[in-house]
């Protein structure tokens, strides 16, 4: 299963009730322990990365889906420098075809405990979130030019599919 047929799956279910946009790049921030070999450069290193999916709920809190498709590529999110740290996330949920979770179910519960969620792709028409994603604290509900600019992205993304 490819991550846009994951993308649209997750669409279907949770698109009805919320404002749902794939491949949103988002700012974050470095891992503490990259920072000081961040700091020897002697450009400003770009603090962007890109969402596969973002959901924006009624209460007007923004949740990240991070899609995964091999074990190999879900591993090498741990290695990136900057780690889903959009100060606007309220939420992080890694998606995986059902067959990849029950494969590596003990590596990926170890890896996502306490700071991410997970929703399971059961087949070509069904999802479903598994384990709730905790909440990140001190996140605020997105203002409405927050909503406005990424519905903006969002017209421009799901148009450009077709």
């Amino acid at each position: 299963m490819t991550e846009k047929e994951m993308q649209l799956i997750i669409g279907k279910k949770i698109g009805i009730e919320n404002i749902c946009i794939p491949n949103v790049l988002l700012v974050g921030e470095y891992r503490k322990e990259d920072l000081p070999e961040i700091e020897k450069m002697n450009i400003k290193p770009c603090k962007m990365y890109e969402a596969d999916l973002i959901y924006i709920t009624k209460s007007r809190y923004l949740t990240e889906i991070e899609i995964k498709t091999t074990i190999e590529d879900f591993r090498n999110d741990f290695k990136k420098k900057i780690y889903h740290s959009c100060p606007l996330v309220s939420s992080l949920y890694y998606a995986f075809p059902w067959e990849l979770y029950h494969d590596y179910e003990k590596e990926i519960l170890e890896k996502t405990r306490g700071t991410a969620g997970i929703i399971i792709i059961l087949n070509k028409y069904e999802s479903d979130f598994f384990i709730k994603a905790p909440k990140r604290k001190n996140v605020m509900p997105l203002s409405r030019d927050e909503i406005a600019k990424f519905m903006r992205v969002g017209c421009m993304k799901w148009f450009k599919e077709w």
